[in-house]
């Protein structure tokens, strides 16, 4: 009988199934790497790809140096106070009276003679209390012990501080015995834009107030169209005022001073008179009309302000002296103290009184042009014989002196020595914009309608006009 053959002889081997899978775990491990490898790969190249967008693509951000250190405090000072030991301390406020001074808010407050006199030579080494004016706002401190009763035998006087001007407050600090320093801390002040736009029903004062501009900005206000308008003669109820103004207002959110007025258009008897302010790169400003024309002229009109035309120029019976003569200039009825601003900016040739004319200003301008002002009640500080003077400045104050019946002004113009007519001048403007500057108007104007149709919502449009497009209007 035959045997069974074996499939197992010396030409074949079985095969060996540790070897087999040693193979397969060593290729595992292979695409294992692979694929980290290419993980990693792929996250280098998309990082890389960002970092490339983020210094290609995005703008520049500066980045701000940030440093442990505390701001560096005033040098005279800070050991002084760092040495200090911690109190508790609270204020109370005052204000000064007419007749008032500071010493005397001190002794009012309670402040000992003696402290109190330290704490002001401290404040003179920097500030004249006698500058003060009434109403002026002044805290007072005091201070006790941070573990102690606050009580007033525990209490003692620290100091004060007070705002002298919008940008600046001053601090007295109590540092020892009979011992103060004085710092002058600078107030940041944040400006904000109000726009108004109002008709005219009694003058343009009250309409000006009625929107929330200040005695002084609308004085400002006035004097800034009594170049072209006569308010006496040419103001109509009906009469439209558009303002665009700022204000200035401290940390603490409370308005600090009024700002300026950035837009102003009269529109009267039908015609538009608009005009934009223009900030120049010596510092100082100006007013100009949409063809870039200034505002300011020569001369103003009127150089008073809320007064009543009550004489003309001409030849007319003097209330007086009771015969005709030529009244060589125009008389302003006003009240005695009325300030009396300078028509234009010149020399004052002459300061004093002048028979009939009562205390009486000369002053010479340009182009041969010089203008008298008399029957003044008194004179501008510092003003004299010599002195130059702006455009606006008070130079005196309405009375009655010499020849006159009432308090009132009586204001002339003349031309190379000839009186002329006020209300018949027509000098050109100040200054006339080149290309360069008539640019800068332009873009200016644009900033500005674009800020007053911003500020001028439903809210606070005019019902009973048509409204216009702002743009269109200042930029035609």
């Amino acid at each position: 009988m035959e045997e069974p053959q074996n499939i197992s002889d010396a030409g074949v081997t079985a095969p060996d199934n540790s070897a087999v899978n040693a193979a397969l775990l060593s290729q595992q491990a292979r695409r294992r790497r692979a694929r980290l490898r290419f993980s990693v790969a792929v996250m280098a190249a998309l990082i890389l790809t960002g970092w490339l967008a983020s210094r290609l693509l995005l703008p520049d951000v500066p980045k701000p140096v940030l440093s442990a250190k505390p701001a560096p405090s005033h040098p005279a000072i800070a050991a002084r106070w760092a040495r200090l030991a911690p109190m508790q301390r609270d204020y109370e406020s005052d204000e000064l009276i007419a007749g008032d001074s500071l010493a005397a808010l001190l002794a009012r407050a309670g402040i000992d003679g003696v402290e109190a006199d330290a704490a002001l030579d401290a404040l003179r080494t920097e500030f004249d209390p006698r500058k003060l004016n009434i109403g002026q706002k002044v805290r007072i401190f005091k201070e006790w012990p941070s573990d102690g009763v606050a009580d007033s035998k525990a209490k003692r006087f620290a100091g004060f501080d007070f705002i002298p001007e919008p940008r600046q407050r001053l601090m007295v600090r109590r540092t020892g015995h009979l011992s103060f320093d004085v710092v002058k801390q600078v107030r940041p002040l944040s400006e904000r834009f109000f726009f108004t736009d109002t008709l005219i029903s009694s003058s343009v004062y009250e309409a000006a107030r009625g929107g929330g501009m200040s005695p002084n900005l609308v004085v400002e206000l006035i004097r800034l169209f009594s170049f072209s308008i006569d308010f006496q003669r040419d103001m109509r109820e009906g009469d439209q005022l558009e303002v665009l103004y700022t204000r200035r207002f401290d940390e603490n959110n409370q308005l600090a001073e009024e700002g300026d007025i950035i837009f102003a258009a009269l529109t009267n008897r039908g015609k538009r008179y608009a005009y934009w302010r223009l900030a120049h790169d010596d510092g100082s400003h100006a007013y100009y009309d949409e063809n870039g024309r200034s505002v300011q002229r020569l001369l103003m009109k009127t150089p008073v302000d809320g007064a009543r035309l009550s004489s003309r120029f001409g030849m007319r019976r003097h209330p007086i002296l009771g015969y005709t003569r030529l009244h060589r200039g125009l008389d302003f009825a006003a009240p005695r103290g009325t300030p009396i601003y300078a028509a234009g900016s010149g020399t004052i040739v002459a300061l004093g009184r002048n028979g009939d004319y009562g205390k009486y200003i000369r002053i010479r301008h340009r182009n041969g042009y010089e203008t008298a002002y008399a029957h003044l009640n008194g004179y501008a500080r510092r003003l004299k014989k010599g002195a130059q003077v702006k455009q606006g400045q008070i130079i005196g104050y309405v009375g009655a002196t010499g020849l006159a019946t009432g308090p009132h002004l009586h204001y002339e113009v003349l031309r190379h020595k000839k009186p002329v007519n006020p209300r018949d001048l027509d000098v050109p403007p100040e200054r006339a914009l080149d290309a360069t500057e008539l640019e800068k108007l332009r873009n200016a104007q644009t900033a500005i309608g674009a800020r007053i149709n911003a500020l001028a919502t439903n809210d606070n449009r005019l019902r009973s006009l048509p409204r216009r497009n702002l743009s269109a209007a200042q930029n035609r």
